[in-house]
């Protein structure tokens, strides 16, 4: 049985709405975790989590508490990607065997992905990364080349090193040890999945580079800024790649604010992370 974990946090909710309706196409279980602060510290937007628990109420969000003084703060900042993953790990359910990980902006083509889980041997591989399309400020915008960030993977195969490894994801796949597989394609050998990670207004952009866990990475801003000085010059600042365009696949979606809070949530406090992490360490660490 296959399981999708889609770290998660307002700042994507945009693309939440259609990553989840395809992921249900699929997925016998789905666990969206999300801190309840951003990765820089600042608090989350509490009116707007609180409405989208409540419109998706047949997924299971957990929520984790965020705090500069407890065991975690001193962690990288990629560290806080993969506790979400390590978290949703914790609590898949017995029967699962296969994992998939996503990030929210990138959305999987529900059906095709559902045909091809039919038809490919995807049991003879331990782990496989697979091919995505990546995307440029506007949906529209389709680089010509392709990545392979999303990964699915045997549940056995997942441990503390291998869940909480630097280089996230890719590292997970490297200490993955069996027949593995990259840039896997769909049966018209094409991708199945679509990466909105850089598709947002200015502002938006600004407000991502400010508090993912990669801010530190680069001077974002100052290519955020000089970015949208211009129109779209057909590279990106990111990775340099050339682009066509397409007929966007997915619309974002914007969730009206409301007063309900879903009951499909479970939160986790600082002790509560720290039993987790301490379990997983001790009985699954290699």
């Amino acid at each position: 049985m296959l399981a999708t974990i889609i770290n998660f946090s307002s700042n994507e909710a945009l693309f939440l709405k259609a990553c989840l309706e395809q992921a249900l196409l699929f997925s016998d279980q789905i666990l969206v975790p999300v801190c309840d602060h951003f990765f820089d510290g600042t608090p989350e937007n509490r009116e707007l989590l609180d409405t989208i628990y409540a419109a998706h109420e047949e997924v299971q969000f957990i929520e984790y508490a965020w705090s500069k003084e407890n065991f975690y703060a001193d962690h990288p900042t990629h560290f806080w990607h993969n506790l979400s993953r390590l978290i949703g790990t914790y609590f898949l359910n017995p029967q699962i065997d296969r994992v998939l990980f996503l990030d929210v902006d990138e959305i999987v083509e529900g059906q095709a992905f559902a045909k091809w889980l039919k038809q490919f041997p995807f049991a003879d591989y331990v782990a496989m990364r697979l091919a995505c399309y990546w995307y440029f400020r506007e949906a529209k915008y389709q680089a010509l080349q392709w990545e392979d960030t999303p990964l699915l993977i045997s549940k056995a195969a997942l441990h503390y090193d291998a869940l909480m490894h630097p280089n996230e994801r890719a590292g997970t796949f490297h200490l993955a040890e069996g027949k593995k597989l990259r840039n896997v394609l769909s049966d018209e050998e094409i991708p199945m999945i679509h990466h909105y990670s850089w598709v947002r207004s200015k502002e938006a952009l600004l407000r991502k580079v400010s508090c993912w866990g990669h801010r530190d990475e680069r001077n974002w801003r100052d290519l955020v800024e000089a970015e949208f000085a211009n129109e779209f010059s057909g590279i990106d600042f990111v990775h340099g790649y050339s682009f066509k365009e397409v007929e966007p696949l997915f619309k974002p979606h914007h969730y009206p604010l409301g007063p309900k809070k879903g009951s499909n949530v479970r939160y986790l406090k600082t002790l509560d992370i720290h039993k987790i992490d301490l379990e997983l360490k001790f009985f699954t660490k290699r």
